[in-house]
């Protein structure tokens, strides 16, 4: 069994893009719990057993014959930095890479790796569910052997269809020909400033085929005073987030000072804007997005800046944008990528672990080789997280923690300076 990939995702594939999760733990882990919850999630996912493969310029998701599945194994690293780059044989399968990382004396952590093509993050999220779900069941069935396991009910469809099928029939070429060529024009008439490649060499990528990823972390105080000062100005905490890093970017663009434009990529989950609605627990690549070009002088105010891109993917999804740069993307290979994209995942709560195991952060990481600071907004334990990654091919560590620490610091300074948006609380 095999299926074509989508443009979309073809593309995926031929720039190595994959998505890292790292749980970070403590406690004590039971590492043959660990396989069994591998071999289980197999059995629910059996896209995991598939592979990728690139004939003739196109790209495939195979399924081998029952019984000849590649059986996710757990792996073992010594360096958590190494391990977010870490390379994977897709065309041999599995699609899944666990591997476990020691940390400080009690402390671990697991690290996932699946290629974008795939699965997107509301499918990442409920498969990492289900794989401490069957951990824990692992682990209570090795205290009481004599306790049988539940079967395990496949996920279907085994293979889903790429997500711009369920929309295929509503625009002709000519329409996404159309569309193309406004976003042309719009790009040419409305170019972006990217961030500066320092890590280039000669405008094409530099040497290191590493990634880097680099927190901002808010505490739990900061975060309930910025989502009360989100909801004061009648803004969803994402689009203020929103603007901080475009006001925080600003400083690391030229020219240095003067207004300059923005592009900001927004994700868009689209299993819920397609009728039937799509599972959370099918495994697919099934997001999109689209660019919000914001003009951003120095100095400018974080919370306006959000305003002005709310209005603006407002405007987007009533105008179905998202589903257009999907349907038209075998078209827009040489659109212009965004100075940064910016996924919001929401809350991501811990997973009930037996025995002294605790989950104390969880971090999801795109990682792809193209000129673009990915930023990932998460809460965890009452915490808001934005993890900025990034490719060593175009930017520099130096580059990215600046614009991290920036961040930290115009949080803090809208926070600060508008106390009469924080409720008083007990």
């Amino acid at each position: 069994m095999e299926r074509l990939l989508s443009a979309h995702e073809s593309m995926m594939v031929a720039g190595d893009m994959r998505v890292v999760t790292v749980w970070e733990l403590r406690g004590d882990l039971d590492e043959p719990a660990l396989d069994r919850a591998l071999e289980r999630l197999a059995e629910r996912c059996p896209v995991l057993g598939g592979s990728l493969s690139c004939q003739d310029g196109r790209a495939y998701l195979r399924m081998p014959e029952q019984g000849r599945t590649a059986v996710p194994r757990l792996q073992h690293a010594t360096e958590l930095g190494p391990e977010l780059a870490a390379g994977s044989d897709w065309s041999a399968g599995p699609l899944l890479r666990m591997a476990l990382v020691p940390g400080e004396p009690g402390h671990h952590h697991l690290v996932t790796t699946l290629p974008r093509a795939c699965v997107d993050g509301t499918s990442l999220l409920s498969l990492q569910r289900a794989f401490w779900s069957f951990y824990a069941e692992a682990y209570e069935n090795r205290q009481h052997p004599a306790r049988p396991a539940e079967p395990v009910r496949p996920v279907q469809p085994v293979l889903a269809p790429a997500i711009e099928e369920r929309f295929a029939d509503k625009y002709t070429p000519d329409d996404l020909r159309a569309y193309v060529d406004e976003r042309a024009r719009t790009d040419a008439r409305m170019p972006s400033v990217a961030l500066p490649a320092l890590a280039a060499t000669g405008g094409a990528p530099g040497p290191d085929p590493t990634f880097g990823a680099v927190r901002v972390g808010l505490d739990a105080a900061r975060t309930a005073a910025l989502a009360d000062l989100a909801h004061h100005n009648e803004l969803s905490v994402n689009s203020l987030v929103c603007g901080l890093l475009l006001a925080a970017v600003r400083p690391c663009l030229r020219p240095d000072t003067g207004p300059v434009r923005v592009c900001c990529g927004v994700a868009v989950d689209m299993r819920r804007r397609v009728a039937p609605p799509i599972a959370e627990d099918v495994l697919q690549s099934a997001a999109s997005g689209f660019p919000v070009r914001v003009t951003v002088d120095t100095g400018a105010d974080p919370v306006e800046l959000g305003r002005e891109l709310a209005a603006s993917v407002r405007e987007n999804l009533d105008a179905g944008t998202a589903e257009r740069e999907l349907a038209a993307f075998s078209y827009m290979a040489q659109q212009c990528p965004p100075t940064f994209f910016v996924t919001n995942l929401g809350t991501i709560p811990a997973p009930p672990l037996p025995g002294n195991l605790a989950v104390t952060g969880v971090r999801v990481l795109p990682m792809a080789h193209i000129p673009t600071v990915f930023a990932v907004v998460t809460r965890f334990d009452g915490e808001l997280h934005t993890d900025l990654t990034f490719s060593h091919a175009w930017y520099t560590d130096a580059q990215i923690e600046e614009l991290a620490s920036r961040t930290h610091e115009v949080a803090d300074a809208v926070v600060a300076r508008r106390p009469e948006a924080v409720r008083a609380r007990p």
